[in-house]
């Protein structure tokens, strides 16, 4: 065979190879969506029974929580000591439901998540019940010992849309 033809050769088996390595089989990428929504659940459950702890847990250790006021908790225990005033608190009878938008995966063992969130039964500092709220999460989570961790969690209040105008 002629030397240019052994070059290109090469260059499609390494190519190919390259390709068939860097992609994901489609039942691996099932089973990463399915541990990504198994951690969101938890979440939700550790949230919706108040416990700061069992919250915390579902971060990385060097995690950043950034709330609505934009507080910035970073660590692990920063995250649970945010939470433990809270739920004591306003959040003490605070119930949330999500609904997934999108998982997009960066590498295999890197994810973006983003979820529409609401959040009823929160107290006012009169004391009194406050309507329910709508949210977005914009969550990085990473698979660190073959479980999926939040390392950067967003939490984002959405207010009423403004009205549009047309434009003339």
């Amino acid at each position: 065979m002629p030397r240019i033809h052994l070059t290109a050769l090469f260059a499609l088996l390494a190519a190919t190879f390259l390709a068939v390595g860097l992609s994901t089989p489609r039942h691996a990428r099932a089973a990463d969506e399915s541990g990504i929504k198994t951690l969101i659940d938890q979440f939700t459950a550790a949230f919706n029974s108040h416990d700061p702890h069992a919250v915390a847990m579902c971060f990385t250790d060097d995690a950043d929580f950034i709330n609505v006021q934009q507080a910035d908790s970073r660590g692990r225990k920063a995250i649970e000591e945010h939470f433990v005033p809270l739920f004591s608190g306003r959040l003490k009878n605070a119930h949330r439901t999500y609904t997934l938008k999108n998982i997009r995966f960066i590498t295999p063992e890197v994810a973006t998540i983003t979820m529409d969130y609401v959040l009823s039964d929160t107290t006012g500092a009169n004391g009194e019940t406050v309507p329910p709220r709508k949210g977005l999460y914009d969550w990085t989570v990473l698979r660190q010992n073959g479980k999926w961790l939040i390392s950067v969690a967003h939490e984002s209040e959405l207010g009423q849309p403004a009205a549009v105008v047309p434009v003339r």
